[in-house]
């Protein structure tokens, strides 16, 4: 159902009330409510990507179970209205935290802060007993020992109230994502630890609780020892599948209320996938109905400063073919380790990484005894938001890089183009090799790559995107693209001493024509031949051209 002003969008905020008293548009997700009050866990833990409406439905449901307001007319028509659980709207100590809020210097404070405030809408800190009073006290003098801080709240209120308490932490992970890599990690972790350990394990005076953040961090005893928590994430959630983002039908629904086109937003917004259904980004959809452009809306985020950083060739080069459109299967767990993702010898944590955050989609099913699994780029909002990453992070020199075609029809200028883009962007610290790595083959790979990433990153629309390791003739061309003009195919090579790169660039050269590489493209294009030869930064590129009748 789809309430509201389809000309009244709201892009920021996560007010449930505002939502519907100012008639904005809003389609209805209180089934949710419905999904949370009746799974028989005390606590769940709600993971996905940004910006599909989970702090909207943690207020939502706020607003639906707090004693403090009646909000019960804010749900009039709506699902939950005539569902079993109504009787539990306005009933209960509900207590929302914003943990997207905390700062590193001061979280500690920040979280007693919070506290202090909710405790203070139930009763004034001076009426409470001798023995809360003292614990309450201890708290306010001594923010060290916030991570009491949600436990000794609940506790209040049931000594006042004689109600169990709806904890609700929104955003759980984000202090956690953002200092990833910095000397403060381990401390927040520490004490993000014993704040939730103490508040949801065996706490007499909670209900139920509703964490939500972008990924599933466990195997560092954080939540693995929470053995009353749920999971719902990407991997496997059949609960909240459809509560989080906006289903077809949802669309469909849309599409009769506002001029859009839902073949053009189903290519541009959906395909990120729920426990195997794809779903759209609600963000992104919305933005499109309140500017009626198809535009990349979600776009780059912090997260992907993180994402460069854990970058290694292996995971390049699966880049590389996931720019191209290519699925490619990868390793990749259904849970997330911090210190297993800054470990770059091993790709299932990354790769996990990506989906959880929603940048890759899982294209199926994932079972917990997976080790591997088939993911893609799902649609065209997420691929521009790849080229731009990739141009932007990873490719110094993006305005050459794009005019590198210029000279096309000038192959000499075109040798001497690639020769200078090659050299002045890539660093030694790229091009150096691994203990116990061939350091010839690992530089091919390193230019294989860093050209594949940069061709697909700037492909042209009207042609297709380029093509790496095929069959083709009596072997496997390196790089092949195709452009206006013409078909390009790229041949790697190494060299140990400078003096050798016009001989390794000529054998690069000859291998595609006695290989006969592109003899099976028939788009009645120029074939031109590119022969690279490499040593460290130092490169020569040499070009000829046959021409395909």
């Amino acid at each position: 159902m789809v309430v509201g002003d389809v000309k009244n969008i709201s892009l920021s905020s996560s007010s449930f009330e505002r939502m519907i008293t100012e008639g904005r548009l809003y389609v209805d997700k209180t089934r949710m409510i419905e999904n949370f009050l009746n799974h028989g866990s005390e606590v769940h833990l709600v993971a996905r990507q940004r910006r599909l409406g989970k702090s909207l439905n943690m207020d939502m449901l706020r607003c639906f179970l707090t004693d403090r307001t009646d909000f019960r007319h804010l749900f009039k028509g709506l699902y939950i209205e005539s569902s079993s659980v109504w009787g539990k709207a306005n009933s209960a100590p509900v207590f929302y935290f914003d943990f997207k809020t905390l700062s590193v210097n001061d979280y500690k404070l920040e979280v007693v802060s919070q506290v202090y405030k909710h405790i203070k809408t139930v009763i004034e800190p001076d009426n409470l007993n001798d023995y809360l009073k003292w614990k309450f006290d201890n708290l306010m003098k001594n923010p060290d020992g916030a991570e009491k801080g949600l436990l000794l709240l609940t506790e209040i209120v049931y000594e006042v109230t004689g109600k169990r308490s709806y904890l609700l932490i929104d955003e759980y992970d984000k202090l956690l994502l953002d200092n990833y890599g910095t000397g403060k990690y381990k401390e927040i972790k520490a004490f993000e630890t014993a704040l939730l350990s103490a508040a949801l394990k065996g706490n007499q005076y909670l209900e139920k609780a509703l964490l939500t953040g972008v990924m599933r961090i466990s195997h560092e005893s954080m939540l693995s020892g929470l053995n009353n928590i749920v999971a719902f994430d990407v991997f496997n959630d059949e609960l909240y599948l459809y509560d989080y983002g906006l289903t077809d039908n949802e669309m469909k629904s849309l599409s009769k209320l506002a001029d859009i086109n839902i073949d053009d937003a189903r290519k541009w917004y959906n395909g990120i996938k729920i426990g195997g259904y794809a779903i759209y980004n609600i963000y992104s959809v919305m933005s499109y109905l309140a500017r009626g452009k198809l535009e990349c809306y979600w776009g780059n985020s912090g997260t992907m400063c993180m994402i460069a950083d854990l970058l290694n060739d292996n995971r390049k080069a699966s880049l590389a073919k996931l720019l191209n459109g290519e699925r490619v299967e990868v390793g990749i767990s259904n849970r997330i380790s911090m210190s297993h993702l800054s470990n770059k010898t091993g790709d299932q944590a990354f790769f996990s990484f990506l989906v959880q955050s929603g940048y890759l989609a899982l294209d199926e099913d994932l079972t917990n005894d997976a080790t591997t699994a088939v993911v893609s780029i799902p649609n065209t909002e997420l691929m521009v938001v790849w080229k731009r990453f990739i141009l932007e992070a990873l490719y110094a020199n993006t305005p050459r890089i794009k005019t590198m075609f210029d000279n096309a029809d000038n192959l000499t200028q075109f040798a001497k183009d690639l020769e200078y883009l090659l050299s002045d962007s890539l660093s030694y610290h790229d091009l150096a090799s691994r203990k116990k790595e061939d350091t010839g083959k690992a530089q091919e790979q390193i230019y294989h790559v860093f050209v594949l990433g940069m061709l697909s990153a700037y492909d042209d629309v009207h042609c297709r995107r380029p093509r790496s390791n095929r069959e083709s003739g009596d072997g496997r061309y390196d790089i092949w693209v195709e452009k206006p003009t013409a078909n390009f195919i790229f041949e790697f090579k190494s060299v140990t001493n400078q003096k050798n790169l016009d001989s390794k660039a000529k054998e690069a050269l000859s291998q595609i024509e006695s290989k006969r590489y592109g003899m099976d493209i028939s788009n009645m294009k120029r074939l031109v031949r590119v022969g690279v030869a490499i040593c460290g930064k130092m490169c020569k590129v040499i070009c000829d051209e046959e021409g395909i009748s």
